[in-house]
């Protein structure tokens, strides 16, 4: 048997795995981390601030594209 450590996107589409046995196979907390970072920046619109038009959405009241908001109710 050889474990297996699997991270997955929405959709359950795989991302990364990582096989390995003992230590030098398993995935650090820090590279579990990069990827859950990566997998979030992909599925997120609003992950970057700083992207060109979101801050006039924002301010327009589309507020779609920014998690949490997309009912306009902010809660």
């Amino acid at each position: 048997m050889i474990p297996h450590t699997i991270v997955l996107k929405p959709g359950l589409i795989i991302h990364r795995i990582y096989n390995g046995y003992w230590f030098w196979g398993r995935p650090s907390i820090a590279e579990l981390w990069r990827d859950l970072r990566e997998v979030g920046a992909e599925i997120r619109p609003d992950w970057d601030l700083a992207r060109p038009g979101l801050r006039e959405a924002w301010e327009a009241g589309e507020l779609t594209a920014f998690h949490g908001w997309s009912t306009g109710g902010g809660s």
